[in-house]
């Protein structure tokens, strides 16, 4: 029989680690709202340093339950008993370990003060005190020492609730030197950021209305999919059905929109969605879990066309089926499981088709030969004129999307249009004309479409392990430019051995 042994992680190197995890300073914040909202509080009030003067430090206030001193200490555990298989279904919680990790990733002390049926407890985490004992040790504060708390006067006037403090901004410090100017820099970044992530509590489309201000300012909640504009188009909504990790079914609830054309939206309207930057790169799924936004603004890989770019798809899940999402502990990522990414990719094909249509409805692609992948466009309008746009299914451009994350795609797809609009047909025209552009290809260029050959098939063969090369190789040639050097396509063969 095998001998148990207890062996404990040394304190000060795993909190060492836990602070290195990856928070931004806005992920740790709303980790710590979160924990406001699964206590059922209406009011969030952050407050951060005015005076560059006095002591920095960033408070989260909140009118919730409130904790006694036997769940305070708990909760102040790494690994706190919400972190159990049986949670409640609006919890937005997970490891029990976000209050903690979220909080020194930024801070070396953690202070948090709850009140619960007239009685105030309170419990620290002083990195530097963990680091010379060595052990697990956090600090119970006595009644006179919370009472010098900053903002404990907030709290004793609430019938419950909780406090949390940071205070000695280590991190801050060796990175940016002034933590009163750094501090002031989040807190703008954060208006944005939480406007987002909460914009169903704050615009009250969630269970429950939330207000959360920062420093007196109320946030008003953004719209992401403008759902109040005449012009948008909600389509139908639907679920799909997904087995959990204990194989019982669960339901993820899909709607999609297809936002209005940048020319009907007022100013008001770019506002209400984020901003000009949000409404030419975060198309995509928004992926909810309890009415809180988790990721947005990506298409998890699935195949998608240059003019599907004003369709966003709202995706609700249930905490039920966080580990086969693998939402990590920050919050901030997620990876879409096959079985829902096959349902969602059949689901919502009309949508996207539909949002392809909304695009082109001004002209149609103009094709002398179908079975041709071109690098151009060549598009025909209602009017008979002509203009150009880059093929973003040509299989030279998907070199790019394997690999570039959605948020950057989109910018770069922002600079193709740029391009696109401003093609000097008339300079084109006389330079042909006067036979000044080569018509032929030099050495240097032949060898180059090689190279990128090569590229292409060797990752798709990474990406599709079931093709053979000589597969990926014929499709490859009814691609331009590949398509004009067929006698190219020998060399790829014996290149990779076909």
């Amino acid at each position: 029989m095998p001998t148990h042994i207890s062996n404990i992680p040394h304190a000060d190197f795993l909190m060492g680690s836990m602070r290195s995890l990856g928070y931004t300073f806005e992920s740790a914040i709303a980790d710590i709202i979160d924990n406001s909202i699964s206590a059922y509080a209406g009011h969030i009030q952050l407050k951060f340093p005015v005076d560059p003067s006095a002591e920095c430090y960033v408070s989260i206030l909140d009118d919730g339950v409130g904790l006694n001193k036997k769940s305070l200490l708990e909760a102040m555990r790494y690994g706190s008993h919400s972190s159990e298989a049986v949670r409640d279904k609006n919890d937005l919680g997970r490891f029990g370990l976000g209050l903690k990790a979220a909080s020194l990733s930024q801070c070396k002390i953690l202070t948090v003060v709850s009140k619960e049926k007239k009685t105030i407890s309170a419990y620290r985490w002083n990195y530097d005190f963990v680091l010379s004992k060595k052990e697990w040790l956090v600090l119970e504060l006595a009644d006179e020492e919370i009472h010098l708390l900053p903002e404990i006067s907030e709290l004793k006037k609430l019938k419950s609730g909780t406090l949390v403090i940071w205070s000695e901004f280590d991190i801050l410090q060796k990175s940016h030197g002034n933590v009163y100017s750094t501090l002031k820099k989040y807190k703008e970044k954060l208006v944005d950021y939480l406007s987002l992530i909460y914009h169903r509590f704050l615009n009250g489309d969630a269970h429950i209305k939330i207000d959360i201000a920062i420093n007196n300012y109320h946030l008003n909640g953004t719209d992401p999919f403008l759902e109040k504009h005449k012009k948008t188009n909600q389509r139908q909504d639907f679920e799909l059905v997904v087995k959990d990790s204990a194989n019982d079914e669960k339901y993820i609830h899909v709607t999609p929109f297809i936002l209005p054309f940048q020319k009907d939206l007022s100013r008001e309207d770019i506002q209400l969605i984020g901003g000009i930057e949000n409404l030419k790169t975060k198309q995509g799924f928004y992926v909810y879990r309890n009415y809180r936004l988790i990721i947005w603004g990506t298409w998890f890989g699935l195949r998608r066309h240059e003019l599907t770019k004003n369709a966003r798809i709202r995706v609700d899940i249930p905490n039920s089926l966080d580990d086969i999402w693998n939402i990590d502990i920050k919050k901030q990522n997620a990876s879409i499981p096959g079985q829902i990414k096959n349902q969602l990719e059949r689901s919502v094909k009309e949508v996207l088709e539909l949002a392809t249509n909304q695009q082109t409805y001004r002209g149609r692609i103009n094709r002398t030969n179908d079975e041709i992948d071109y690098v151009w466009n060549r598009i025909q309008g209602r009017d008979n004129t002509f203009h150009y746009t880059i093929n973003r299914e040509n299989k030279i451009f998907s070199l790019l999307k394997q690999d570039i994350p959605d948020d950057i795609m989109a910018r770069f797809d922002m600079v193709l249009d740029e391009i696109e609009r401003n093609i000097p047909y008339q300079q084109i025209y006389i330079d042909i004309s006067k036979e000044t552009i080569s018509q032929t290809e030099d050495p240097e260029r032949l060898k180059d479409i090689e190279n990128k050959g090569i590229l292409w098939v060797n990752n798709t063969l990474q990406l599709n392990e079931s093709l053979s090369a000589k597969e990926v190789i014929d499709d490859l040639f009814h691609s331009e430019p590949f398509c004009d050097h067929e006698n190219m396509k020998h060399k790829l063969y014996n290149y990779f051995k076909v």
